[in-house]
């Protein structure tokens, strides 16, 4: 069924490829380049794990399991070195882990059934598919911070050849 295959790919996206990269990224930096931002817009790479945290448990945790939604985004942009590096990594780890036990549990009648989140009515399916691309994004914005701040290869694809057609 498509369910099972979006819950499958929703644990591969999230597990597998985001948090992944976010924590090796957050392996590789130090943790004042984890707090750094050349001006006023544009996130850390701090603020920007705050912020994942924030929406995925804003949008898949809150509203599928009915929990209260407590979010402050606006604070997810204005801390600074509120959290070090080990506490970022368990942060995000624990919300993605969360997340995705939960989207797994989740019903046919749960995907096409409507919700309101952070103002806006969107079906089950459509949140699903909002975090996984919300999170891709800021794991691509993370990456780059990594690599320009500290000049390394994260090496997300060693091993592979992905020069291969077929």
């Amino acid at each position: 069924m498509i369910e099972n295959h979006l819950k499958a790919e929703f644990t591969r996206r999230m597990q597998n490829e985001s948090l992944m990269r976010i924590e090796a990224c957050l392996d590789h930096m130090t943790e004042d380049n984890i707090w750094y931002a050349p001006n006023k817009n544009v996130n850390s790479v701090g603020n920007i794990v705050l912020h994942l945290c924030g929406n995925i448990r804003q949008y898949i945790i809150s509203t599928f399991t009915s929990q209260e939604d407590n979010r402050k985004r606006s604070l997810e942009f204005s801390q600074h070195k509120s959290h070090n590096k080990e506490e970022l990594k368990q942060k995000i780890s624990e919300t993605i882990l969360e997340s995705a036990e939960i989207v797994s549990g989740l019903n046919l009648l749960s995907f096409k059934k409507e919700f309101e989140v952070q103002g806006f009515k969107e079906l089950g399916v459509n949140i699903i598919v909002h975090v996984i691309e919300h999170t891709s994004y800021h794991t691509g914005q993370i990456t780059t911070i990594c690599k320009w701040l500290e000049d390394v290869d994260t090496k997300y694809y060693a091993g592979l050849d992905l020069d291969k057609t077929s």
